[in-house]
């Protein structure tokens, strides 16, 4: 990893590409094609795109891009969190001419329609906060809605006429997930934390995030695991104070970082070198892992993370970092 800084507007597309809808979504799916159409149906109804769409926009940051590329398709433009520091599972002659836009700023509907899309294809978040009607005005648009990142790309490939393909790399995926489960056994057991600027100290106890869904798919039980007292949780997540780290009491403890993120470093050497933070088992026993948590994006970035995950939960040592956690009392 390298240090990037980012000026705070980014800091808040962050936390709000992270917030879910409380729109209700439908899964994505198709229910009629020809050889020239296919009609799906999702979350905002019923809309007939092209069989095989050459022109496309994409509107789920780096997980829906990353689906798409994985599709053989380059889209014509994509919101992501970062325009400029895009994850490493995304090479850059991946999105050579793509135009790439933050998530944290007004898309520019103008822009999109001098673009001539032929389908628009988006997360149902996105495609609400920008507006479907709006949208549907320029291209035919369809929105995903999976409850994690397998599903979505299952819809994803779904819509393009590629469902065949779609089955059998998932398949492959879930009898990896299931050999791994069965390797590690029973009774394993994680944190799954983040340390953001400020010094705020938030805890992961299932999805949307993927590394806590990922880890309850292995069978690895959650420490918290959501049912505690006072613990106040939305979308799995809770933030705490430094006086609760003793809610931390996993064998392994998973960091998920960002070095892009002006402050954090700061703030996790300074969290890192408390005492109460020393009294953490994982960090007493040299079981702390650091994730980037914007490097796994879509359906390859889960399967990277699961390789990553039993990397660390096999293995004994501490992982992190070198550019940015290097020194730190992790």
């Amino acid at each position: 990893m390298h240090i990037r800084k980012l000026l705070l507007p980014t800091l808040l597309a962050l936390a709000l590409s992270a917030c879910r809808s409380t729109l209700d979504t439908v899964p994505l799916r198709v229910t009629s094609e020809t050889a020239t159409t296919r009609t799906i149906e999702h979350t905002f109804g019923t809309t007939e795109i092209p069989a095989a769409p050459q022109r496309v926009i994409a509107l789920g940051e780096e997980g829906l891009l990353a689906d798409l590329l994985d599709a053989g398709i380059t889209p014509l433009a994509s919101i992501v969190n970062l325009p400029d520091y895009l994850p490493a599972l995304i090479a850059p002659q991946e999105v050579a001419g793509v135009e790439l836009y933050s998530s944290s700023t007004s898309v520019s509907l103008e822009r999109l329609a001098a673009l001539e899309p032929d389908v628009i294809i988006g997360t149902a978040f996105f495609v609400d906060r920008i507006g479907y009607a709006k949208l549907s005005q320029i291209a035919p648009t369809i929105a995903v809605a999976g409850e994690n990142e397998v599903e979505n790309y299952a819809q994803t490939l779904a819509a393009l006429g590629l469902a065949d393909e779609a089955t059998s790399k998932v398949a492959a995926f879930e009898a990896a997930l299931q050999a791994a489960r069965s390797q590690l056994g029973s009774a394993v057991d994680a944190s799954v934390a983040a340390i953001y600027p400020g010094n705020s100290v938030a805890v992961f106890t299932d999805r949307p995030r993927t590394v806590p869904w990922l880890l309850r798919q292995l069978g690895v039980s959650l420490h918290p695991d959501g049912s505690e007292e006072g613990l106040s949780l939305r979308d799995g997540r809770a933030f705490i104070s430094l006086e609760r780290l003793d809610l931390l009491s996993g064998t392994q403890l998973f960091l998920l970082q960002n070095d892009s993120v002006e402050g954090e470093a700061d703030s996790l050497a300074e969290v890192s070198a408390n005492p109460l933070w020393q009294q953490i088992p994982a960090v007493q026993a040299g079981r702390v892992t650091v994730l980037d948590r914007l490097g796994y994006p879509g359906f390859r970035g889960v399967n990277a993370l699961l390789q990553d995950l039993m990397e660390a939960l096999n293995s004994c040592r501490i992982t992190k970092s070198p550019a940015m956690f290097a020194g730190l009392s992790l």
